[in-house]
């Protein structure tokens, strides 16, 4: 009779024990590593080789923008290079030439902007390969870092051999219905220790907006002025030279004009004019 009692507690344990092991396995598949997307021309490499880095979105989008960013060689940070390149058939490239050996992690996302209408492509995250570049060799006292392309971080400038890139503040719509969505992306060639990137949603904004900053730990401050139903947001915080930082910012609206965002800057003196719905 007691051996009767046990069967329901031996069932309870083996059925948690099951789903254990089935969460594992879940986990497991939603790794965002991904060895299939990133290609090298060469690994192991040299220092001072020409290195092209091709991701490949497999969604054939020739729309939109692509980040990718090559860690430094201790696989820390993502300082060794960072480039906005616009695919060319769900393909996006980089060309990185390291000047020291380590071991380097490389990772990119897609952002579709635009008119959804001409580009209907699925943004995403970010995807790292889980291969690494292996990079042999001396380490160079030259600015070894160079882009194909839309060239960054080619001014010759060696003062600072951790900043391959150039600072850059962007703005893109995503979504233009009741419900949209713009991408702000601000890139610094060197460390920053008040950053201030501030701008405004217009007239007809319901209530606060979500804003979502990705690549650094920034602080988000959101008002409205006086009666109106505008949004002024401020971004602060400090980051480090090569850093980009992306910021999504989603809301709802009653305004049916085209332009939906007031003017917006960024410190070093960039700005992006009100951006508008095509």
């Amino acid at each position: 009779m007691r051996f009767v009692y046990l069967l329901p507690f031996i069932a309870v344990t083996l059925f948690l024990v099951s789903c254990k092991d089935e969460d594992s396995v879940s986990d497991g598949l939603l790794s965002v590593r991904d060895s299939h997307n990133f290609t090298y021309s060469v690994s192991p490499a040299q220092v001072g080789d020409s290195v092209e880095i091709t991701f490949d979105l497999e969604n054939g989008a020739d729309c939109g923008q692509v980040l990718i960013q090559v860690s430094g060689p201790d696989g820390n940070g993502w300082g060794g290079a960072s480039q906005h390149v616009t695919p060319d058939s769900g393909l996006a490239t980089l060309l990185f030439v390291p000047n020291a050996p380590g071991e380097y992690r490389v990772r990119g996302k897609y952002t579709r902007t635009g008119n959804p209408n001409n580009c209907d492509f699925e943004s995403t995250g970010w995807i790292e390969s889980a291969d690494l570049l292996l990079v042999e060799g001396d380490t160079t006292d030259e600015d070894t870092t160079g882009m194909d392309g839309d060239t960054t971080g080619m001014d010759g400038d060696t003062t600072d051999m951790d900043s391959t890139c150039e600072t850059s503040f962007t703005g893109e719509v995503i979504t233009c219905d009741s419900v949209r969505e713009v991408v702000f992306t601000y890139t610094a060639d060197q460390d920053i220790e008040h950053l201030k990137i501030k701008g405004g949603l217009t007239n007809g904004t319901e209530e606060d907006a979500v804003v979502t900053v990705e690549g650094a730990d920034l602080d988000v401050t959101q008002k409205t002025p006086g009666n109106s139903s505008n949004r002024v947001i401020t971004i602060e915080g400090s980051i480090e030279a090569c850093t980009t930082v992306t910021i999504t910012i989603t809301w709802t609206s009653t305004n049916d004009d085209p332009v939906i965002t007031g003017s917006w800057s960024a410190s070093g003196g960039y700005d992006v004019d009100g951006l508008e719905c095509e």
